[in-house]
């Protein structure tokens, strides 16, 4: 089991896809009855496997996969990252046409 700080900008499904376990079972071990989470909960992630631990040589810390698993996972977070400000940009010029109309 993993102890995970919900940070800003996470949601339910990007800590499920960076622990590589399903939404449903990170809220039966958490007892959530819904998926809304807040900054600094701390939620218990049952990861697969024997769990984090330290290896052999630095790695990039517990909770996290080696080689080509990491690379995609931080590849899928690049993505949600660019979609997250293509979003944030449309809303901002959303917010100056609106200013400008009043």
């Amino acid at each position: 089991m993993y102890t995970y700080t919900v940070q800003p900008g996470d949601t339910m499904f990007s800590i499920a896809n960076r622990f590589g376990v399903p939404i449903q079972t990170i809220m039966q071990a958490n007892n959530l009855s819904s998926t809304l989470i807040f900054v600094g909960q701390t939620l218990r992630i049952p990861v697969p496997g024997p769990g984090p631990g330290p290896g052999p040589g630095p790695g990039p810390g517990p909770g996290f996969p080696p080689g080509r698993q990491l690379e995609q996972r931080v590849n899928r977070l690049e993505r949600e990252v660019n979609r997250q400000s293509r979003e944030i940009n449309q809303l901002e010029r959303r917010v100056r046409r609106l200013e400008q109309g009043s």
